[in-house]
């Protein structure tokens, strides 16, 4: 499992709250969202049921607060894989992806509560900055692509947009195991290499 970067998860006084993420955390890896609940929780964190209403008034608020940390760790996925990589604009972006793609897989419980809980940002507004902070990884990437990727770009995002889609498509393809045709064809999942498209490059100026 990635390193949360939380405090030790046994609970110490002060850090009750900490203690109650990474319960979350360690909860959705070994059982699964629907295993998630403030009892379960606190029992992880060895403390009484009723603790957890002293930092979360309910599960939704805790929920949030793992997406927010969750996010956190996926931005932190992503850069480390990059930071193995050369500064070559593709494999930046293919770098990127590894690293989406194995967060995706090590975490897809995770996964799934952070993008469902995305879309709530409006009520937990410390949703947000964890969640830029995982975007600008994409927004960085991409910022070599020329827009012409795009059929009629409108914007900056256009190329963004077209980048995390098929990110974000392929890596929960092969995460939900969900390649039928390709396995049915070759016994495999199709190699991340082997059908990233063709894409044209401002800074290097190279077709791929």
């Amino acid at each position: 499992m990635e390193e949360t970067g939380l405090s030790d998860p046994k609970y110490h006084h002060g850090n009750l709250k900490e203690a109650l993420i990474q319960a979350g955390l360690d909860i959705l890896h070994e059982d699964g969202l629907e295993a998630l609940s403030l009892r379960a929780c606190a029992a992880r964190a060895g403390v009484s049921h009723g603790a957890p209403k002293n930092h979360f008034a309910n599960l939704a608020v805790l929920q949030a607060a793992i997406a927010t940390e969750g996010f956190r760790q996926f931005a932190s996925t992503m850069r480390r894989h990059m930071a193995d990589a050369s500064n070559d604009a593709r494999e930046q972006i293919l770098a990127s992806a590894r690293g989406y793609i194995a967060f995706v897989e090590e975490n897809p419980h995770l996964f799934r509560l952070m993008f469902s809980m995305e879309r709530q940002i409006d009520i937990y507004p410390e949703l947000q900055p964890a969640s830029r902070e995982a975007y600008a990884v994409l927004r960085e990437v991409s910022e070599g692509l020329s827009p012409e990727n795009c059929e009629n770009p409108v914007h900056r995002t256009s190329v963004e947009t077209m980048l995390w889609a098929f990110i974000h498509g392929y890596a929960n393809l092969k995460a939900n195991r969900q390649f039928y045709t390709a396995n049915a064809e070759t016994g495999r999942d199709p190699a991340l290499e082997e059908i990233f498209p063709q894409l044209l490059y401002l800074t290097r100026n190279k077709e791929v």
